[in-house]
């Protein structure tokens, strides 16, 4: 079961890994100037400005699903400890 949950956390963390580079890598191209800015510049604020110029883009819902699919996964993760440790 551990297993399993750790599993789960490690491909949802590759994933969000992923997400992340992708959308610097589309705002890099569109940059006309100081392309190795969105390299520097912190995840909300890149998330922001992927949203104004792909607005149709689903990767930020793919975003947000990660992060509470890591968040769910870490409490099931968090209470089974807390179970087996009970018993």
């Amino acid at each position: 079961m551990i297993g399993i949950l750790f599993s789960v956390l490690v491909v949802v963390s590759i994933l969000s890994i992923f997400g992340e580079f992708f959308m610097r890598v589309r705002l890099t191209k569109n940059a006309t100037h100081d392309k190795i800015a969105w390299w520097r510049r912190g995840g909300d604020e890149v998330a922001a400005s992927y949203s104004e110029l792909f607005p149709d883009s689903r990767l930020l819902f793919f975003r947000q699903l990660v992060f509470w699919l890591l968040v769910t996964s870490a409490a099931i993760f968090a209470l089974s400890i807390l179970l087996r440790k009970s018993h």
